[in-house]
């Protein structure tokens, strides 16, 4: 085999052959532009193939060390808002006035490169064996992949996975983030496309990228995956870690389950539900439905913090416990009766047997009919779909279609408790002081005019209704109104003033312009609206931040 003969596409030995007989890649398709030439050698030793795929970063390619015969590959730092190629078809040329950011982005891009290169233990992520300068850009070399992306292997399965196929191959790949997270690094880019399954039945992670990449409003082109990205993701200067990869990986396994991807997090800012089909609803097990929406929650303090927290939520069910109950003393619907004293008990009179037993007898009559009609075909099928909340702290929370359906008996067997009447309570507060009596699920939220935000709607079952002990009472959590007032923003930084829209229910976007009276930094005002606009719940607005005294004015 020699460098003419490898096939750029799989790296395999074509024979010298036009189309490979390995994978079918015709040697005349010609290589994406901007990038390398075919077959180009770095350091003497990594044959370059094709160009897999580029961002605002660099490009991907196959590749061979044809020192170890070895397929691997090939990261380039070659942004093109920043760089072209030179007439030679290898050098890296800086466009003028960009030489100060390409020097600070390619340190960065050393600096993760070498950091990944340390972390060569996790066998959930591709390993990096080698980095370096040449052509006047920096390249990271790693192990070749020998699989496929995750999205290919799920099309491939039917569609989506069980939680029995999923659970091996993402829980590696979650202890790895919790190390790499632990040594200070972030991926921010976690999709279904850049997981790999790779032979043996493993899953490893890939794709890795400079943070400026994996955000709006940064210093390059941003490559987000719609579903998988964060909100903080589309907040310029917003701080990203963790919880930030945690809701990918989240929107990853959602997908992996489900097999579709949760609506972008910027639509989901307004409308937080997640849609679930009641059939993959009741095949999951309701501890991993109640980790997926802690995860996914949009807004980042209320999402799972950590992925040592999200793999202790996967990994282990709930505990089926008996707990002590208390009957709510504030429930409106129960009387206390004094207990029976056995010397106070009378005889029943014959009147008293006869009507007993005629009742008896009616009951059972009614109970059979009722038995055999329930047994027929039902006139119309349940609704496919079931709604699962994302925006729930603590505790763990799932929702399914059978939790959803108010209880029909009306006598409390030894298992039971008459259900607390939690209407008009605080949601937050409510659902870290249940005491192990029952747990609140939340099914989503309502605009409503009249219950104050974070206070409870409706509840199912009913107050007094009976309730398992330890069991389930589902919510419906006021939103609050769905108009609100644009609160006041000028002359904060653009931090302060993100967190005022945040929280006032809107997303904040920034623009940048320069200002001869407000300072660099300060927020002149909003582009489109004044502060006390009134606008509906999870508008976008766009804050004008200043750049301070325009240094071409006056020349």
């Amino acid at each position: 085999m020699t460098k003419e003969t490898i096939c750029v596409n799989c790296m395999e030995d074509t024979g010298g052959a036009q189309i490979c007989p390995h994978c079918g890649f015709n040697r005349q398709e010609p290589q994406k532009p901007h990038a390398l030439p075919y077959r180009t050698v770095l350091q003497g030793r990594y044959l370059v193939g094709r160009a897999m795929e580029e961002n605002g970063e660099g490009i991907r390619y196959t590749g061979m060390d044809l020192t170890e015969n070895t397929r691997v590959l090939i990261r380039e730092f070659f942004p093109e808002t920043l760089a072209q190629r030179a007439e030679n078809g290898t050098d890296a040329q800086v466009m003028g006035g960009s030489e100060v950011l390409f020097n600070e982005t390619i340190a960065q891009f050393l600096s993760d490169s070498r950091e990944l290169a340390h972390r060569r233990e996790l066998s959930a992520v591709f390993p990096v064996y080698d980095i370096f300068e040449e052509n006047g850009t920096a390249y990271t070399v790693l192990e070749g992949i020998n699989g496929v992306t995750l999205r290919s292997f799920i099309e491939e399965s039917g569609g989506r996975l069980s939680w029995e196929t999923a659970r091996p191959l993402f829980m590696p790949v979650l202890n790895a983030l919790s190390q790499l997270h632990a040594a200070g690094l972030s991926h921010l880019g976690i999709s279904p496309d850049t997981l790999y399954v790779v032979e043996g039945g493993k899953m490893k992670l890939g794709g890795f990228c400079i943070r400026a990449v994996r955000r709006m409003g940064g210093d390059l082109p941003p490559d987000l995956v719609a579903g998988c990205a964060a909100l903080e993701q589309y907040v310029a200067d917003f701080p990203l870690g963790e919880p930030t990869d945690v809701y990918g990986f989240a929107a990853t396994l959602f997908f992996a389950l489900t097999g579709t991807l949760p609506k972008d997090s910027l639509q989901r800012r307004g409308d937080p539900r997640l849609l679930i089909p009641s059939s993959i609803v009741r095949s999951l097990p309701q501890h991993v439905i109640s980790a997926l929406a802690n995860a996914l929650q949009v807004a980042p303090e209320r999402r799972t913090p950590t992925f040592e927290r999200m793999r202790a939520e996967l990994s282990a069910a709930p505990t089926a416990q008996t707990p002590v109950v208390k009957t709510p003393e504030s429930s409106p619907s129960i009387t206390r009766l004094p207990p029976v004293n056995d010397k106070e008990k009378h005889q029943w009179p014959a009147w008293a047997t006869f009507l007993l037993t005629f009742v008896i007898s009616m009951l059972v009559l009614f109970g059979g009919y009722a038995i055999w009609n329930s047994l027929q075909p039902a006139e119309t099928e349940k609704n496919e779909s079931s709604e699962v909340s994302s925006l729930v702290s603590e505790p763990e929370v799932s929702v399914t279609e059978e939790s959803q359906l108010e209880s029909e008996v009306s006598s409390l067997s030894e298992n039971q408790m008459p259900a607390p009447n939690v209407v008009g309570k605080d949601y937050e507060s409510l659902a870290e002081s249940t005491g192990g009596e029952y747990t609140v699920m939340l099914s989503g939220y309502e605009f409503s005019d009249e219950v104050e935000e974070g206070q409870i709607i409706s509840q199912s079952p009913l107050a007094g209704d009976p309730l398992e002990k330890g069991g389930v009472i589902v919510v419906v959590v006021s939103q609050g109104s769905q108009k609100r007032t644009l609160p006041g923003v000028s002359g904060d930084t653009l931090a302060t003033a993100c967190q005022k829209l945040t929280e006032a229910g809107f997303v904040p976007v920034a623009s940048e312009e320069y200002s001869d009276s407000v300072p660099e930094g300060s927020v002149i005002g909003y582009a489109n609206n004044e502060s006390g606009d009134t606008l509906d719940y999870g508008s976008q607005v766009t804050i004008r931040v200043s750049l301070g005294k325009d240094p071409s004015a006056g020349r």
